[in-house]
């Protein structure tokens, strides 16, 4: 009989996930508002309800062995329903639920991080009280980061307060002030951890991301940050990840600061934007390597085969035109594969699909999946 894995969340990494399964002769799940999103097409069966309903919630826990989740904003009520399932026998959902509280909530995650020894920028947590940035930038400077505890992603939920002038546009309400780390390069290492505590990673990465949008843009893969600081970031993030006592993919993005050090800036329980690149590039993708450990198969190869670029496809003007009409998929020449998504052009910098690239450096991979887009867009800016 068919391990049933049930996952939160419909997006494109649900899609990834769902595709993986069908080699591994695992049936999936969905939990989707929309009977026809492009995961829901992808995977075995689909609940149609909101994440907080507390009925379809409980259908997909019904119509699963595992549970797991494309997405850490996991809403309460979910997680309610999850968690008597669970302790009813009847589930177990990996990453675990105690997790997922932990890492959605960005206050939760500093305090977790700090309170198990692992590198992180120093912060404040703030109640909303009136003097609590002034008070945050007194005590960690400027420029000043402010975080939302929850739902801030691809750009969303971030801010940066530059100077006193500034303070006047915090955001009020509970928040995280959080040191800016100064020159910096942004490194991810995609780690996966077995039900048996068998621990693997990925290459580390280089990440950069769009100037106006703070939207990751592009991914090469190795990152060229020379062999010591990479030893050290594959160590931090495995680190993090065993502390956590994880179960499955998870993104560990990684900041390496200008005097050296190689601090966590947040950890995502769930495959992750950056990992893309392994669908062409390493002996398994990130998606396989999750299903595999929540479903206790053994893990795959991580290593790089060959060097690779990745870079997003976000909805600007000409991306929105590119992306009409066209169907979740991938189409591949030669050693450039673009991804769609099947997403609608909603809001400006939406992640609508990726291209990715191989190459004999990851430069070289660069610069073909920057070709590409060029070719997509008829834009002659464009360079990796």
């Amino acid at each position: 009989m068919k391990i049933r894995v049930g996952i939160v969340g419909d997006g494109q990494l649900g899609m990834f996930l769902c595709e993986a399964a069908q080699s591994l002769a695992i049936d999936t799940v969905i939990l989707t508002g929309d009977a026809n999103s492009p995961a829901a097409q992808r995977a075995g069966a689909a609940v149609v309800g909101a994440m907080d309903d507390a009925g379809a919630v409980q259908s997909l826990a019904d119509a699963c062995d595992i549970v797991t989740y494309e997405r850490e904003d996991v809403p309460p009520v979910a997680v309610d329903v999850l968690r008597r399932a669970e302790a009813a026998g009847s589930i177990h959902c990996h990453p675990s639920l105690a997790v997922i509280e932990t890492i959605q909530d960005k206050a939760r995650q500093k305090r977790w991080l700090a309170g198990a020894n692992l590198p992180t920028l120093p912060f404040v947590i703030a109640g909303g009280e009136a003097g609590e940035a002034a008070a945050a930038a007194a005590e960690l400077g400027y420029p000043l980061v402010q975080k939302a505890l929850r739902g801030g992603f691809d750009g969303r939920g971030v801010q940066l307060l530059r100077d006193e002038a500034a303070l006047a546009g915090a955001w009020p309400g509970e928040t995280l002030y959080e040191a800016h780390a100064g020159d910096f390069r942004e490194i991810a290492v995609i780690v996966v951890r077995a039900q048996d505590g068998d621990i693997r990673s990925f290459p580390p990465v280089d990440m950069t991301f769009d100037g106006d949008y703070s939207v990751l843009e592009w991914v090469y893969a190795p990152s060229d940050a020379g062999e010591a600081v990479l030893a050290e970031a594959e160590r931090v993030a495995r680190d993090a990840i065993e502390a956590l006592d994880g179960v499955g993919t998870f993104g560990v993005e990684l900041f390496h600061c200008a005097d050296g050090r190689v601090v966590i800036n947040e950890i995502s329980p769930r495959v992750h934007n950056a990992g893309h690149y392994t669908l062409e590039a390493t002996e398994s993708s990130q998606f396989e390597q999750h299903l595999r450990a929540v479903t206790g198969l053994p893990l795959a190869g991580t290593a790089l085969e060959t060097p690779a670029a990745m870079r997003n496809l976000l909805c600007t003007e000409a991306i929105a035109e590119a992306a009409r009409d066209r169907a979740a998929g991938r189409s591949a020449e030669g050693p450039v594969a673009t991804y769609w998504y099947g997403k609608a052009p909603a809001r400006a910098m939406r992640k609508l699909g990726h291209i990715t690239a191989i190459g004999a450096s990851a430069a070289e991979a660069g610069e073909r999946a920057a070709a590409a887009y060029r070719r997509l867009t008829g834009s002659r800016g464009e360079a990796a």
